[in-house]
């Protein structure tokens, strides 16, 4: 008989990702938080720590400050730098730019809540992040940290099939930049199926003019709020 297929998807703990991390999430039947491989940092496309929000002047990211401790350089190690009063502007920042919008006092208190929690790492912020806002979304994926899987591989490739084999998971959902580094003989010969992610945003009314690809699901969620669940 035919086994039933069984996806997993990975992605490292990001700060209220954009929508496309979340339709990952969705088209997963478990969603693994890597949150056990190297923090990148001073690299242009590391999102780990910040997001892009759209405010009347165009993009503007938002970053959470953080130290590295000597011992670890870990996502789930990374420290937030609670000493810089990042918060304040983080919602500044977020309340001027969608107070405006429609659905913004119905959903901004959720993110607030997380924002003011006393946390110390930053995976464990976005991490909250993430579930509350898959709660909004309607997504019920489960979701599992690969910390907690007792991985150790260190090639990109053999961590995945670790970590599908672990889960009892016979296909990989993989972002399409992944494509250059997939190694699809290895996959096979494990028995896991390779798929891609097909995501193309979907226009929906933002604020401010034309339309912005890629800014934080925020802004999904306080201009459209529940109508959200049908663009991802």
């Amino acid at each position: 008989c035919l086994m039933q297929k069984k996806i997993v998807g990975i992605h490292q703990p990001n700060y209220l990702p954009w929508s496309g991390y979340f339709n990952k999430i969705n088209n997963s039947d478990i969603f693994v938080i890597l949150d056990s491989v190297d923090y990148q940092s001073g690299n242009s496309n590391s999102i780990t720590n910040r997001t892009k929000i759209k405010t009347t002047n165009g993009e503007l990211f938002i970053t959470v400050p953080v130290n590295k401790p000597k011992s670890s350089k870990l996502i789930k190690d990374i420290l937030i730098d609670n000493k810089q009063h990042w918060k304040t502007k983080h919602k500044k920042a977020i309340t001027l730019s969608y107070v405006k919008a429609p659905f913004f006092k119905y959903y901004y208190p959720l993110i607030e809540c997380i924002i003011d929690k006393d946390f110390t790492d930053l995976s464990s912020m976005n991490i909250s992040l993430i579930k509350e806002i898959c709660k909004v979304l309607d997504i019920k994926t489960e979701i599992v940290l690969s910390s907690s899987l007792n991985i150790d591989s260190q090639d990109k490739n053999q961590r995945i099939v670790d970590i599908c084999k672990v889960l009892n998971c016979n296909t990989y959902l993989s972002g399409n930049g992944g494509k250059k580094y997939n190694d699809e003989n290895l996959f096979n010969k494990n028995g896991i199926s390779l798929e891609y992610v097909s995501f193309n945003q979907k226009q929906y009314t933002q604020l401010y003019g034309d339309f912005i690809v890629g800014i934080s699901i925020i802004d999904m969620i306080f201009n459209i709020g529940k109508e959200s669940v049908s663009f991802i």
